[in-house]
């Protein structure tokens, strides 16, 4: 894992693999669950999975 980041209606794992070749993990916020203040205030933070998983569930099923 080289990082983790919260783009506020996404979360982002990013990793390498053997090859070195960097990855990205998303899961994207439900979108009746996105508000209008989550679109206005999208940017950067960084990533707490487990604030995140309190938040919304281990098996909750992200947006497609």
């Amino acid at each position: 894992l080289v990082g983790a980041s919260d783009h506020t209606t996404t979360k982002a794992l990013y990793a390498k693999d053997p090859d070195g070749l960097e990855f990205e993990v998303s899961w994207l916020v439900p979108l009746d669950k996105v508000t209008d203040q989550m679109r206005a205030s999208a940017g950067t933070s960084p990533l707490d999975i487990d604030a995140e998983i309190a938040r919304w569930g281990a098996d909750s099923v992200g947006a497609i």
